[in-house]
């Protein structure tokens, strides 16, 4: 596999974990949607569902995401990766249509291998804090 064809396979790939985490957080803003208003149980209209997010850009996503998760610190890493994933959306298309501007091929072999792990790593903790949620309000999962 040749340099180029390398680049267009790992950027599929990073950009489809990204579009994992994407409907990672459209489930957990569902989920806590749906919290939301058994919790109010009609004392107070809530008609927000997960259809409400279903075309958010991950951006608009993100800003909900903070507002019904508390942990400040997935906050920052996944504000850096939205910055990234508009890179790697964007610069991508250039490269694989043939325009490879001061070696981008390069470094892109490297700069794409720690975002992988990155964008990995933060869908799983998207995944441990609804986990975490849910055991606290029903008990260990089984």
């Amino acid at each position: 596999m040749d340099q180029r064809d390398r680049y267009k396979a790992t950027t599929l790939r990073i950009l489809g974990k990204f579009q994992l985490l994407e409907f990672s957080l459209k489930y957990y803003i569902g989920f806590s949607y749906q919290l939301i208003h058994k919790t109010l149980d009609g004392a107070l209209h809530f008609g927000y569902t997960i259809d409400d997010v279903d075309n958010f850009p991950l951006e608009r996503l993100l800003n909900i995401f903070s507002k019904l998760n508390n942990n400040t610190e997935l906050h920052k890493r996944l504000n850096a990766l939205r910055v990234k994933r508009n890179h790697v959306a964007h610069k991508s298309l250039l490269v694989t249509f043939g325009w490879d501007g001061s070696g981008s091929l390069e470094k892109a072999d490297e700069e794409f291998f720690y975002l992988e792990d990155e964008v990995h790593e933060c869908l799983q903790a998207v995944r441990d804090e609804l986990v975490a949620v849910k055991t606290t309000l029903f008990g260990p999962p089984a």
